[in-house]
């Protein structure tokens, strides 16, 4: 077999570890069934097939899946990764225990780079399960292929393409201007046997984007009027895909598109945004919050000591934040908010005050407790600990993927960039007011065109998704600037100074670079097909 990629291979050795407690991969079966006869059981009994549909989102969340290092905790260790990139989300002395703090540097986008290597491991290890299921599902008679299997494919469709829209925002600019330019390999359950001989070339980005709406369109299909439904919030639905569909149309500027379907996850009626009297204290903890509509969820078994999401990003919790690299705001991006905002409270303001004051946790006084660890100005408050106990060291908090929120403001961005300014200012004025704000004079758009109202939708995503491994892409898919200059990122105290950065928009240094491994073992690449690399300065 000839040696494909150091990634497409693995990717596909690791999909079959991830796979391996399947009832299908155990006695009587063990190592000698066949895939006719693992697709006979499976049609006989389509339960056996919950087994590889939890693999695949095991494989998102999987413990050192690409790397040997404790910085990959899967998918949210490259939401850190790409939150530390950008201008709004600083790391305390990041160099102390040295976390993530290639992507701070921005000199994580080498083809060396075991962050980059990441960014390509973690998402292909999904596609090859989804590939995995989706294959299992089609060679299913149609006449046997209930509604269980519909939903099943339906699940895998949206897992897939949600790592294709990971993948399309890390290896390319956006994709307006750029539909033809390279992407990523594009991989499915037609083509993998063929690609592990042949490799694959780079798809253009469109092939990609044409491949991520298919699959989340045919999601959508399978999934309507369909009786079964998920366990929990940690599977796919029709919601799900919808909103995942929504992204990707506003990423192609799709606006109408993308409007249509935020308002149908809306019009659901299956989740509800956070009241302000909600907001006002920490959480986005809980895979049940009636806001989220998919996340992930952590079970104690699946903390590796402080090497999660909780561990680095909480000021509540014992983890690395405690132990002084703290997250915090840009002060620029902080400074905007309203004092009429009770998002302002996510954060420690210049007096000391934030959500402890609302908090009542476990234990312990939130105030004192902030005071007594020495946050500083600006440390991030919103992540409340697991089971809301302070110092918790148990960091199994779960982890929003898509809350409904970001549904309203992808709702106000289609509207106005669409045309319809007015409605889209109507949207946007109306999330803020009922979810957000405690002020007596109501919160107003005063965007007079296009551009100013985009900023205005920017700068709403910025504070209200701050921290969930969303904002680099918005950079991406806007075509913003990241200017850390003029801020707290020039402020000694936080030992970032040298990483006050100013990168233009377009900048090669924004791209991540394809792993050298990739390049080395894949015969449909060469050093021709490599993004170009760059250097972030003053």
């Amino acid at each position: 077999m000839n040696k494909l990629n150091k990634y497409l291979l693995m990717s596909m050795v690791a999909g079959v570890s991830l796979t391996s407690c399947n009832d299908l991969d155990t006695a009587p079966f063990g190592s000698v069934i066949t895939e006719d006869q693992r697709t006979d059981v499976i049609a006989k009994n389509p339960e056996k097939l919950q087994a590889t549909i939890s693999s695949m989102y095991a494989a998102i969340n999987a413990w050192e899946s690409a790397t040997s290092n404790m910085f990959d905790f899967g998918y949210p260790g490259v939401m850190i990764q790409m939150e530390s990139r950008t201008e709004d989300f600083l790391t305390v002395y990041p160099d102390q225990y040295g976390w993530f703090s290639a992507c701070v540097a921005w000199q994580d986008n080498a083809a060396s780079s075991s962050y980059g290597i990441c960014r390509w491991r973690i998402p292909y290890n999904s596609i090859y399960t989804a590939n995995q299921v989706i294959d299992i599902v089609s060679s299913i008679d149609p006449e046997k292929a209930d509604n269980t299997y519909r939903f099943y494919r339906a699940q895998a469709l949206g897992t897939r393409a949600f790592s294709y829209w990971v993948l399309a925002q890390l290896f390319q600019f956006n994709y307006v201007g750029h539909e033809q330019s390279p992407c990523v390999p594009l991989i499915t359950e037609e083509n993998q046997a063929k690609i592990a001989i042949d490799g694959a070339p780079r798809a253009t980005v469109a092939q990609i984007y044409d491949q991520i709406i298919s699959d989340l369109t045919e999601g959508i299909e399978l999934t309507t009027g369909n009786p079964i439904a998920r366990d929990d919030k940690r599977y796919i639905d029709i919601n799900v895909l919808r909103a995942l569909r929504a992204r990707a149309y506003l990423c192609m500027q799709k606006y109408s598109e993308a409007a249509a379907d935020a308002q149908a996850v809306i019009a659901s009626g299956k989740f509800s945004a956070l009241t302000a009297q909600q907001a006002s204290v920490p959480g986005f903890n809980e895979l049940s919050a009636a806001n989220w509509i998919w996340g992930i969820n952590m079970d104690e078994t699946d903390v590796h000591g402080l090497y999660t999401f909780s561990g680095m990003m909480g000021s509540y919790t014992y983890g690395y934040a405690y132990a002084g690299m703290w997250k915090i705001i840009n002060s620029n991006l902080f400074n905007r908010i309203s004092t009429n905002d009770v998002r302002r409270t996510w954060w420690i303001d210049e007096d000391g005050n934030s959500n402890a004051a609302n908090y009542t946790a476990a234990s312990k006084d939130a105030v004192a407790y902030l005071e007594g660890v020495g946050a500083p100005t600006y440390a991030v408050t919103k992540f409340a600990p697991y089971q809301n106990v302070l110092q918790q060291s148990t960091n199994a908090a779960d982890i929003p993927l898509i809350r409904i929120e970001e549904m309203y403001l992808i709702l106000a961005e289609a509207q106005g960039l669409g045309g319809d300014i007015a409605s889209g200012k109507a949207t946007l004025e109306k999330f803020v007011n009922d979810y957000r704000w405690v002020g007596r004079i109501p919160y107003a758009c005063t965007a007079a065109n296009a551009e100013d109202f985009l900023n205005e939708v920017w700068f709403q995503r910025r504070v209200e998704l701050w921290g969930e491994g969303l904002s680099y892409f918005d950079v991406m898919r806007l075509n913003k600037d990241v200017d850390r200059r003029n801020s707290n990122w020039e402020t000694s105290a936080n030992r970032v100074t040298q990483y006050a950065y100013y990168v233009p928009a377009g900048s090669a240094v924004m791209l991540s670079q394809i792993p050298q491994s990739e390049l080395e073992g894949n015969p449909a690449l060469t050093a021709a097909d490599q993004n170009p690399t760059g250097q972030a300065s003053m």
